[in-house]
C-alpha cells in the first residue's frame, strides 16, 4: 500500500508542473479572440490607452491604405470621459473632433459601429495611418465577430476622408 502512496505522489509531481503551464480559461478566450482580429486584418497594440487613468487595455488597430489616409479623430466612452468634453454620439465624447471634417455618411457608419462595440470599449482612435479599438477584451471571438466586422468596414469607409498631400 506505501508502494502505491509514494508511486501517486511520485507521478504527481512529475505531472504538476506540466499542469502549471497550461493556459487558463481566460487565457485561451484572449488567445482566440487575437487570432480572430489577426486574421481581420488587425493589428495589436500594447501600449497606454489615450486615457487619464490607467487601465489595462490592448489595441486593436486596422491600417488606412498609404495612399488614402484617414481623418483624425479620439472618442471616449462617457462613462470613461470628462464632462468637459464634446458629446459625439450616444454614451461617447469626442476628444479630438474629426480633423478634416467627417461627411454625414462617414458619420452615420460610425455611430453604426459604436452602438455594437462590447461595453469595455472605452476608446475609438482614428489617425491618418489607421483606426485603434482600445478595450479590455471581454468577449469571445464569436460574440465580439459582429464587432469585428463592423470596424474592418469602418476602415474601409474612412480610408480616404484624411487631409491629402499636394
Amino acid at each position: 500500500m506505501e508502494i502505491f502512496l509514494f508511486l501517486g505522489l511520485a507521478v504527481f509531481a512529475i505531472l504538476s508542473p506540466a499542469l502549471w503551464l497550461r493556459p487558463s480559461r481566460h487565457e485561451t478566450r484572449r488567445s482566440g479572440l487575437r487570432q480572430a482580429a489577426r486574421e481581420a486584418g488587425a493589428a495589436l497594440r500594447f501600449d497606454k490607452a489615450p486615457l487619464q487613468e490607467a487601465r489595462d487595455m490592448v489595441g486593436y488597430r486596422w491600417r488606412y491604405p498609404q495612399a488614402a489616409p484617414g481623418s483624425d479623430f479620439t472618442l471616449v466612452r462617457e462613462a470613461h470621459a470628462s464632462d468637459r468634453l464634446e458629446e459625439a454620439m450616444s454614451g461617447w465624447r469626442w476628444r479630438q473632433a474629426p480633423l478634416p471634417p467627417l461627411n454625414a455618411a462617414a458619420l452615420q457608419r460610425l455611430e453604426a459601429v459604436l452602438a455594437v462595440l462590447p461595453e469595455d470599449a472605452c476608446v475609438v482612435e482614428s489617425t491618418s495611418k489607421g483606426v485603434t479599438l482600445w478595450w479590455e477584451e471581454s468577449q469571445d471571438a464569436e460574440s465580439f465577430a459582429p464587432a469585428l466586422r463592423a470596424l474592418t468596414g469602418l476602415v474601409d469607409d474612412l480610408a480616404g476622408s484624411g487631409r491629402h498631400a499636394g
